[in-house]
């Protein structure tokens, strides 16, 4: 038989009896009649008992579904009517709706509490629970670090709460946005959200769905789209460099910083370290002129941990007088986390050099070198 428990089981459908009216003085038939009723109901609520084999698996469970509300009660289990789910009624009257939205147990100890509707990211872990705090993504800290979005006001008391990962968030002010919007998590408020796609340095990380507007009422719904972030760096030599040797092996130093993620001018100045692993492709731009013409060649190519690639080197002929002409190398590395590359050059003659332009009234300055990395694989 069915292990069955069900709001129309004959366990709630048992009445109790309708007794007799009782009589002023004792009556053999009355008594009789009282306790065959008695019997007789007792015996209905045993077998009805029997049936349900009380501590044996429950095959399942009907809930009412008729719409209504239940009162909210931490533990409680009903219903929802309107999303069509059971809810389940959890700790900081966080209301789940099962199926629908997931949370991560977090805790809190920046200090301060952490609102409801805040974009938070991993900030540690204790024995039981995960660390978070708000997040910002300004490319200071890597994208796979966002969590998700708390679903109530989290006290710094060292008490877990939830976070939610996937979902619906409720109560959130959402007034600055339109209906249908993506947020992404903000580069420049910690915690807060921005309907602006961010751009590098910055990190780009969609987070939610606006649902419905409002300043106290706002709902969104929390999907968190996370990609590991990848590295790049633009650097350059903004003055000349000169050989001092023909025929000499020297690794360019490089001086200013355009950008970069994850990739560093390193010391010496001409080594560029890598943070991450990876597969990058390294393009570096070296700008020649030369103080004579007679012909010589220019040798460059990179070197990675101290040891020259190999096929890396392009080289050029020269025997312009003043002037100058621009050579590409480019190649495509594996490299582990804190390799470094440097951008190796000779000549067979010193009158060559690597040069950098000044600025004219209708273009910008060139540098001597400039070197591109970009990471196109994790």
């Amino acid at each position: 038989m069915a292990n069955v428990i069900t709001s129309n089981e004959a366990l709630n459908r048992a009445t109790p009896p309708r007794l007799p009216s009782a009589t002023d003085q004792y009556n053999r038939q009355y008594q009789e009649q009282l306790s065959n009723i008695l019997r007789l109901y007792f015996n209905q609520i045993n077998n009805i008992l029997g049936q349900l084999e009380w501590n044996k698996p429950v095959d399942y469970i009907d809930f009412d579904t008729t719409p209504g509300v239940a009162p909210h009660q931490t533990g409680r289990l009903d219903w929802d009517s309107d999303d069509a789910t059971l809810e389940l009624d959890m700790e900081y009257g966080v209301v789940q709706q099962i199926g629908q939205e997931t949370y991560a147990r977090v805790q809190n100890d920046t200090g301060v509490t952490i609102p409801n509707g805040t974009v938070v990211g991993f900030a540690g872990a204790s024995d039981n629970a995960v660390k978070v705090a708000p997040y910002i993504a300004n490319g200071s800290q890597p994208s796979l670090y966002i969590l998700g979005v708390m679903t109530h006001d989290l006290p710094d008391t060292g008490e877990r709460g939830y976070c939610t990962v996937w979902g619906f968030v409720r109560d959130v002010n959402t007034s600055a946005f339109s209906q249908g919007d993506i947020l992404y998590a903000s580069p420049t408020v910690a915690g807060a959200f921005t309907n602006v796609k961010p751009t590098a340095p910055n990190n780009v990380t969609p987070v939610a769905a606006v649902i419905k507007v409002g300043t106290t009422d706002g709902i969104i719904f929390v999907r968190p789209t996370i990609e590991q972030q990848k590295n790049y760096g633009t650097f350059n030599r903004a003055s000349n460099y000169v050989a001092a040797a023909v025929n000499t092996a020297y690794a360019v130093p490089f001086t200013s910083t355009a950008v970069s993620n994850g990739v560093s001018i390193g010391t010496p100045t001409s080594r560029i370290v890598f943070s991450q692993s990876g597969y990058y492709d390294i393009s570096c731009t070296l700008q020649y002129t030369s103080s004579n013409s007679s012909s010589k060649n220019a040798y460059a190519w990179i070197r990675k941990n101290g040891v020259d690639i190999p096929q890396s080197s392009r080289i050029v002929t020269l025997d312009l007088n003043s002037g100058y002409s621009p050579v590409l190398i480019s190649e495509a590395v594996s490299l582990a986390a804190n390799d470094y590359i440097e951008i190796m050059f000779a000549t067979t003659d010193v009158a060559l050099s690597i040069v950098a332009a000044p600025a004219t009234a209708f273009a910008p300055g060139s540098p001597a070198a400039n070197l591109v990395v970009e990471q196109v694989q994790q």
